[in-house]
């Protein structure tokens, strides 16, 4: 059967091993093996033309990967494509991101596992923004103009343009991080006694967000630019 990886998974790989050249490589894993194949596991080519869903990466502290703070910074990425995270006996679901007790037969110590969902996000080749990759920081501007932040609320409409009649692209279910680019003034938004009437575009999502739902104190955020 024809298979192939996930291409979002894909990019992680490059961005690793572009990031840590001399990384181990021991554990790392697309395509199950016998074993895998007799039970359901993302590792097999289950979803769409044969497209296996998840990847291994080998822990290797010594030369950058760290299992530890790398899945806790996938965890706090809030990245849509992420279907969830295996390492050093925890589990985490896209669910209710809250790492839990992992009771799988293989503690995912020499290595940590990442599924993506089964959805053509999974093929979103958008980097993935995490610090150990050299992504922004937390808040405030990386340098580019550009800064990473987090959403709130649940169901936040990304909008065509910056108007509440404008055609909706997609809905962030929960707490995303999202990058902005650029921001600008738009229809007044009204929510949890707040009001806001700045938005800010996030080029990965293609549309514009109310910035009243970006968790920042400020209405107008600090270094970026004006669209």
């Amino acid at each position: 059967m024809a298979w192939r990886v996930a291409r979002s998974l894909d990019v992680l790989l490059r961005q690793i091993d572009a990031r840590f050249p001399d990384r181990n490589r021991a554990s790392d894993g697309a395509i199950g093996d016998a074993d895998h194949q007799k039970r359901d596991s993302d590792h097999n080519p289950w979803y769409g033309p044969g497209i296996v869903t998840a990847r291994d990466f080998t822990h290797d502290p010594a030369n950058g990967v760290d299992i530890g703070p790398f899945t806790r910074e996938l965890a706090d990425s809030r990245d849509r494509r992420i279907k969830y995270v295996i390492a050093n006996g925890m589990f985490l679901d896209a669910q209710s991101w809250q790492w839990k007790p992992y009771s799988g037969r293989n503690p995912h110590t020499t290595h940590f596992h990442l599924s993506v969902v089964a959805d053509p996000l999974c093929d979103d080749t958008s980097p993935w923004d995490l610090p150990t990759l050299g992504g922004a920081p937390d808040d405030g501007a990386d340098g580019t103009g550009r800064a990473e932040f987090t959403t709130w609320g649940t169901m936040v409409n990304v909008r065509q343009e910056p108007r509440l009649d404008a055609p909706v692209l997609t809905s962030l279910p929960g707490p995303t991080r999202v990058r902005v680019q650029c921001q600008k003034r738009g229809d007044l938004v009204r929510a949890s006694g707040l009001s806001n009437d700045a938005w800010s575009f996030v080029p990965a999502l293609g549309g514009y967000i109310s910035n009243i739902f970006i968790d920042h104190p400020d209405p107008w955020l600090p270094g970026i630019d004006e669209c």
